[in-house]
């Protein structure tokens, strides 16, 4: 509901949950506060099969009703134009509002998901994009706890950097179990994440966005030619480009810091339908994986 409209966004819904996905992510600001309301809608009927994930803290602003009708035009623009996608992202971090720690806005938002999802309880809450100093709010930690011993949050943790998720895993905060985090060729792993096996780890952000997916993806078309790399690797690394990038993405991800949950953000059917092979494949080993991953990071 945000990038693409509510008939693509539920195209994409329907083809992963026809694929065997049933874990979906999302927040109370994702959609500018509409994406919520998309999954209630499709999870209708189906709750009890699906897993869902939603996020307090960023609250989103209400949109005036003259930016919700613009919102179609420009997605149309940006489809033929996609080189105003930058300037439109820097638009949009510039309009995010600011992060809401407090028992107020946890109690507020909490509520409006729930309405929103038509569901009396989510399975994870996160404290989105939080500080490490979230855990020091012992009224907030106390407020969130109060959520599960309610029935409306089966377990709460944190949406992170990977290094505060460090951190908490060091200091093992007892009610904070759920650790979300971003993990992909662009970001170094932090080894303690690997380790861990107190805290649900949950790896986003996965693909690394699209312009870095395309920087990757020239890098990898060289490494085919490359004298330097070995003979055996070259040939795997034939064929199709966006498969073979995801492949190694994956198989990243797996490795560095051995998630529970993957999650990637999709928006095309097919693209996800090629994500779903790619993430179980086995084609590149570990050691195959760290050679090539200093080639195709930043």
């Amino acid at each position: 509901m945000g990038r693409v409209g509510r008939r693509a966004s539920l195209a994409a819904i329907h083809a992963a949950w026809d694929a065997g996905i049933t874990l979906f992510d999302t927040a109370r600001s994702y959609g500018y506060g509409e994406a919520e309301s998309l999954l209630g809608d499709f999870l209708n009927g189906r709750r009890a099969q699906a897993t869902i994930i939603t996020k307090f803290g960023i609250v989103p602003r209400p949109q005036p009703a003259w930016r919700r009708a613009a919102k179609p035009l420009v997605r149309a623009a940006l489809q033929h134009l996609p080189a105003l996608r930058a300037s439109v992202r820097r638009t949009l971090a510039n309009d995010l509002p600011p992060s809401q720690f407090d028992t107020h806005t946890l109690q507020t938002s909490i509520h409006q998901s729930l309405r929103a999802l038509r569901t009396d309880y989510v399975d994870i809450l996160l404290a989105h994009e939080a500080p490490a100093s979230l855990v020091a709010h012992d009224d907030l930690i106390a407020s969130m706890q109060s959520l599960v011993q309610a029935g409306k949050a089966r377990q709460i943790g944190i949406a992170c950097t990977q290094q505060i998720a460090a951190q908490l895993i060091a200091n093992n905060p007892p009610t904070l179990n759920v650790l979300q985090f971003p993990a992909n060729l662009y970001t170094p792993a932090e080894p303690t994440l690997a380790l861990t096996t107190t805290h649900l780890k949950i790896a986003n952000h996965t693909l690394g966005g699209a312009i870095r997916a395309q920087a990757a993806q020239a890098r990898l078309a060289a490494l085919i030619n490359n004298p330097a790399l070995d003979i055996t690797l070259r040939e795997k690394l034939q064929g199709d480009p966006d498969t073979r990038l995801a492949e190694i993405v994956f198989a990243s991800v797996r490795h560095d810091v051995q998630p529970h949950s993957i999650i990637a953000s999709m928006l095309q059917p097919n693209h996800l339908r090629a994500n779903l092979e790619a993430i179980t494949s086995t084609r590149f080993s570990a050691n195959e994986v760290a050679q090539l991953h200093g080639h195709l990071t930043d």
